[in-house]
Order: structure tokens, then C-alpha cells, then sequence
């Protein structure tokens, strides 16, 4: 009797039949899918075939990725299933002259989402990374400086609409005027379509917000609060739920049909006495009226972690099934808390940091598929 073999002999994979090897090769992560395209001249033209696009559209059960993207064209993704960071070179979007450079501003399942949030922009680019196909947006309407903007996908029928709240043209001269428009893109139709204006006392904050039941959550500042837009009756309203005493940096997650809010508290016991500070992670129950605490971070991972912080420094944080990533602009580290077990870990080093790394780092939960199309 044969002794069994360390690894599969190769004689056996040389008799599967074609379509067998290439319903295993459509069910690999992409990366590896990518670096398979250098083992013969049929699998890197077999790879982006309508046929293998087919095969992918098929894979319902991928573990979603964490990626990274600053400005620029270089963005790294993490695998969970890896367990290791590849980098994704960003395609570039062909400008016609009286567009202002673009970045991405906003990520969902396998689209990136391209504008610009600093300077006047009117158009917006749809992008799947990997196959590098760009769809360009009609001109929004109103909106000419973006304080949001959105992705939300449909994964039933491959459509998409994209929410943006922001100034208007007519204003941008006076900085004593602050007037917010929002509008609403659908593929399906591809046009925009006017909503309810933001509410007048809202001041956007840094957080990107995020997308649960139906609606766009985004935290407000100064003093902190949380308003959100229902995509349904294109309104906008003001949740009730009092924030925490002394919170600092929070940002909004969704884990698991749960909505979520990571934040600092700190805490001086006198005008000269030492200052505390922990990192805690909310849940909004009680029918989105209460924010209760569920998770402080250990003490000697919250030390580690903000460290090189400053007190005003703007949290990364992105949920993804039951994980919530966490990690900041003027750090390598990131940690990953596992909702279900309670329990938190480091990722591997960022290999965008320091020379890729600036204050436009951005995160996102992403699910790379080649069939995607913008």
C-alpha cells in the first residue's frame, strides 16, 4: 500500500477536468486568483472571461476584507482568511481639465467611490479596483463641496445608490453662510435626485458614518450628537440617545445588524491630578434612544494604543460581520475586537506606514469580486 504523500501529487490535479479546476480557482481569495495569472497564458486570459466571471458571481460566502487607501493611487487590502496585507494599486481617473484631482472618499462592497472633499467637484467616479473598470457619474446638481457622500450597493439586483450631503456653489464665497444640500444617485436610472436638506443645526464631524437598516448614520460635533438619513423617505432626523460624558474621537460601526459607537473617554480627577483614559465600545438599544456600554479595551492595549496620540486624534474604525478594526493616521497598529468573544488582537503591520500614511487615511469593509461591475 502507498505510503501517503506531504502534498497532493501533481499527476492528480493534471486529470481534473477544466471546469472543475476553474470552479476551485473561482472560489480562491482574490489575491491569489491574481497571482495565478503568471502560471499559464490561459489562466491569465481565463481569469477576466465572461465565463469565469459567471463562476464568481456564484461565490456568495467570502469573508470581507479591511482596506486602507489614502490620496494618491496606493491603497492596501488585509485578508482575513490570509491573515496578511497585499498592496492594491489604485486605478487613475482620466481627468478632463476642469476636474479637480479626485481620491476616494468612500468604500462598500466591491466599489470605491472617487471625488474630492476639499475643494470645489460636481463629478464622481465609480470604480472596481481590481478589474479597474471606472464608470464617471452625471454632474450632482446642487451639491459643489462634499461633507458626505455614500455607497450603498444592491446586492439583488447589481444596482447602487450613492448619497451626498454638502454645499452648494453659491455659498462657497461667503464663509458666513453655511447652507447643505443632499442628493441622492441611482445606477438603475443613472441621475441624481434632490432630498431633504440636512438639518440646519448639523455640523457634520470626521466620522464617515455608516449605513444601517435603511438609513445613513453620521455623528455631528460640537457638543456630539447622531443624525440620520432614511434613503426611503429622503429625510433626515435627529436621534434622541444621549451621547457619553467625556467622549472623545467616536465613530459609528455595524456589526451583525448592530450599531455601534467606539470612542475615548478621559477623565482628569483634579486640576493637577493624572489623567485616565479609556477606549469603550456603546451599542444603541432601546429602540435607538440609549447608547449602552458594552467593552472597555484592557488597560495596557488602550496605553499602547494611544500612546501617540494627541486628545483630538480621529479614530479608523470599521465593522465587519462580528470584527471591529481600529486603528489611526500616526500609527502602524491597528487592533481588531471580536464582538462574539470579547476578545481583541493585532493585526500585522500596515505596510503603508509611515511613507503612504497621512490625515486622508480612510477604512473600509470590502469584498473584492470580479464581476462587479460599476
Amino acid at each position: 500500500m502507498n505510503q501517503p504523500s506531504a502534498a497532493m501529487d501533481h499527476r492528480l490535479w493534471r486529470r481534473l477536468p477544466e471546469d472543475c479546476l476553474d470552479r476551485i480557482i473561482a472560489r480562491l481569495p482574490l489575491p491569489s486568483i491574481f497571482r495565478l495569472r503568471s502560471v499559464s497564458k490561459r489562466w491569465n486570459s481565463f481569469i477576466f472571461s465572461e465565463a469565469f466571471l459567471a463562476l464568481q458571481s456564484e461565490v456568495t460566502c467570502r469573508c470581507p476584507c479591511f482596506l486602507l487607501c489614502t490620496q494618491g493611487r496606493v491603497a492596501c487590502i488585509y485578508s482575513f482568511s490570509l491573515d496578511r496585507w497585499h498592496f492594491v494599486p489604485l486605478p487613475k481617473v482620466r481627468l478632463t481639465i476642469t476636474t479637480p484631482p479626485v481620491s476616494v472618499v468612500c468604500a462598500a462592497g466591491s466599489f470605491l467611490l472617487y471625488g474630492n472633499q476639499v475643494s470645489e467637484c460636481s463629478v464622481l467616479f465609480v470604480c472596481n479596483p481590481f478589474t479597474r473598470q471606472m464608470r464617471e457619474l452625471p454632474a450632482m446638481s446642487r451639491v459643489r463641496l462634499i461633507h458626505k457622500a455614500t455607497l450603498i450597493p444592491d446586492p439583488i439586483d447589481r444596482s447602487y445608490k450613492i448619497m451626498v450631503a454638502g454645499e452648494d456653489f453659491l455659498h462657497l464665497t461667503s464663509p458666513h453662510v453655511y447652507k447643505l444640500f443632499t442628493e441622492v444617485y441611482d445606477s438603475a436610472s443613472d441621475c441624481w435626485k434632490m432630498a431633504q436638506d440636512p438639518l440646519p443645526d448639523a455640523k457634520f464631524g470626521s466620522d464617515p458614518g455608516v449605513w444601517f437598516g435603511g438609513s445613513f448614520f453620521s455623528i455631528t460635533e460640537l457638543p456630539y450628537g447622531v443624525v440620520a438619513f432614511d434613503l426611503r423617505s429622503s429625510s433626515w432626523r435627529e436621534l434622541k440617545a444621549a451621547m457619553p460624558a467625556c467622549l472623545g474621537s467616536p465613530s459609528l460601526v455595524e456589526c451583525k445588524g448592530r450599531l455601534m459607537m467606539v470612542g475615548r473617554i478621559c477623565h482628569v480627577k483634579a486640576e493637577t491630578g493624572p489623567k485616565t483614559e479609556s477606549i469603550r465600545i456603546w451599542e444603541l438599544q432601546n429602540a435607538q434612544t440609549e447608547w449602552v456600554e458594552l467593552h472597555r479595551m484592557p488597560a495596557n492595549l488602550c496605553y499602547e494604543f494611544v500612546e501617540l496620540l494627541s486628545p483630538h486624534s480621529p479614530f479608523i474604525c470599521v465593522g465587519m460581520d462580528n470584527l471591529i478594526c481600529l486603528t489611526t493616521h500616526l500609527s502602524p497598529r491597528m487592533l481588531v475586537f471580536d464582538a462574539s468573544t470579547h476578545c481583541w488582537r493585532w493585526l500585522p503591520r500596515d505596510p503603508l506606514f509611515p511613507k503612504h500614511r497621512n490625515f486622508h487615511l480612510l477604512g473600509f469593509s470590502f469584498e473584492p469580486k470580479l464581476d462587479a461591475q460599476p
